[in-house]
């Protein structure tokens, strides 16, 4: 970017996992004020809510058909894998 001379802007909400305060060259960053981002983005309001929802669905049920055999639903939801949600994702997709 510095050698194209070309300037960034980079809109960030506040979550914890942006870092403040980064030293980089011709980026500017903008964080969004606190608890404003479903407000500035219409995605949160309509294909990701959508999306969690249904995935969600998705991790119930694996949940529910395994229980046997497990202590609680909490111990059986740190079984999933990166290869079910993976799945889900798939098959949410195509839907």
């Amino acid at each position: 970017m510095r050698n194209q001379a070309s300037k960034v802007l980079l809109v960030l909400d506040n979550a914890t996992c942006h870092a403040h305060g980064a030293q980089v060259t011709n980026v500017k960053l903008l964080f969004l004020p606190p608890n404003t981002t479903s407000k500035l983005q219409p995605l949160d309001h309509g294909v990701i809510k959508c999306f969690k929802m249904e995935y969600r669905q998705y991790a119930l049920r694996h949940v529910i058909a395994r229980m046997d055999g497990f202590e609680s639903a909490s111990e059986l939801s740190k079984k999933i894998s990166i290869g079910d949600a993976l799945d889900w994702i798939n098959t949410y997709w195509k839907k």
